[in-house]
């Protein structure tokens, strides 16, 4: 979709878990073999005793701060999050509207796992261009994934798991440090959602604290009963089509010397070598950053993190195009174009 009215991604900002856990601890702990320690190309994970939406509450704050906004002139705060909040039965973007003085603010709860934080965008966009009175709106996203209830390290494939939170005002004006949305453009493979349901029966309540999370075990169960589905295929192809579509829609041509840098999702160094990265310069030739190898995947954070991360670099300048690239559960993959302002 084209932004065809100015819509600004401003201040944005992560607060990342305050104790690392280096992979070297890990590996003695036997957390992580150390052929997958090599594999996946984390030199640590941020953990933290904080709940996620504390943590999203400060990430709120650092972005408000530094796009000299006050809270009160907020009309949505929209929080996306993939793993436990803290609680069961409430709502966590309210907690994170009322903590940070949002009191005009509508907050609104945004599920589509680890793509969380581009469909967030892409909502507040959307609201902005269509309601002159809207605007700003804050987008959060916060995860931790602690044990017992969560095995960071090994109980997935291809990625590891930070705690961390995001933050970033999505506005018709640049406030800070910033980048003009230009378009995104989002695929889904709805057909692939039982990679992460597996052959569990459905369960009248939370599983949480109650037995580990393993998401491998639930991949491993779908992949073995449609082992014809071309998984990878699939994958490779919604990546070219989201990156293509969000380009076109720019009107920004794939080589483009404009191209400063581009950010993928923060899975192992292998998945990102072997399958996104080659799928991503098929069509576009923006730099691929490599970013998370001292955070780990940090749930639905991971692109406003790589934009954080991108408009802090030195070598990005007014007027240079960024690209994000988020992948999610369910399957979603989103793909947006900025230009640094």
């Amino acid at each position: 979709m084209r932004c065809d009215l100015p819509v600004y991604l401003s201040a944005p900002a992560h607060r990342l878990g305050e104790r690392p856990h280096p992979v070297e601890d890990a590996v003695r702990a036997e957390r992580i073999s150390e052929k997958d320690a090599a594999r996946y190309g984390y030199t640590a994970l941020a953990t933290s005793a904080l709940s996620p939406v504390e943590l999203a509450e400060r990430a709120g704050a650092d972005t408000l701060r530094r796009a000299g906004l006050d809270a009160r002139q907020l009309t949505g705060v929209l929080h996306a999050w993939t793993y436990h909040q803290g609680h069961e039965f409430w709502s966590p973007a309210h907690y994170v509207a009322d903590r940070l003085g949002a009191v005009a603010a509508e907050p609104v709860g945004i599920q589509q796992m680890c793509n969380g934080s581009m469909a967030a965008v892409s909502l507040a966009a959307r609201e902005l261009m269509a309601d002159a009175a809207a605007g700003p709106v804050l987008v959060t996203t916060a995860d931790c994934f602690a044990a017992p209830g969560f095995d960071r390290w090994g109980g997935d494939y291809g990625v590891a798991y930070g705690d961390g939170a995001t933050s970033v005002l999505v506005s018709r004006t640049p406030l800070g440090r910033s980048a003009r949305l230009l378009a995104w453009a989002t695929v889904a493979a709805p057909q692939l959602e039982g990679m992460h349901r597996g052959e569990a029966p459905f369960s009248s309540a939370p599983q949480s604290g109650v037995r580990t999370l393993l998401p491998k075990v639930a991949k491993k169960q779908f992949l073995t009963a449609h082992p014809s589905l071309p998984f990878g295929p699939l994958a490779r192809d919604a990546v070219v089509g989201a990156v293509s579509r969000a380009l076109d829609s720019a009107g920004v041509a794939g080589d483009d010397p404009r191209l400063r840098a581009a950010a993928l999702p923060r899975l192992a160094r292998h998945v990102m070598a072997d399958a996104y990265e080659p799928a991503f310069a098929s069509v576009c030739a923006a730099p691929v950053r490599v970013l998370g190898t001292d955070t780990g995947h940090l749930g639905a954070g991971d692109a406003v993190a790589n934009l954080a991360d991108l408009l802090g670099r030195d070598d990005v300048r007014s007027g240079d195009l960024l690209v994000l690239l988020s992948a999610g559960a369910g399957f979603t993959w989103s793909a947006a174009i900025l230009e640094v302002s």
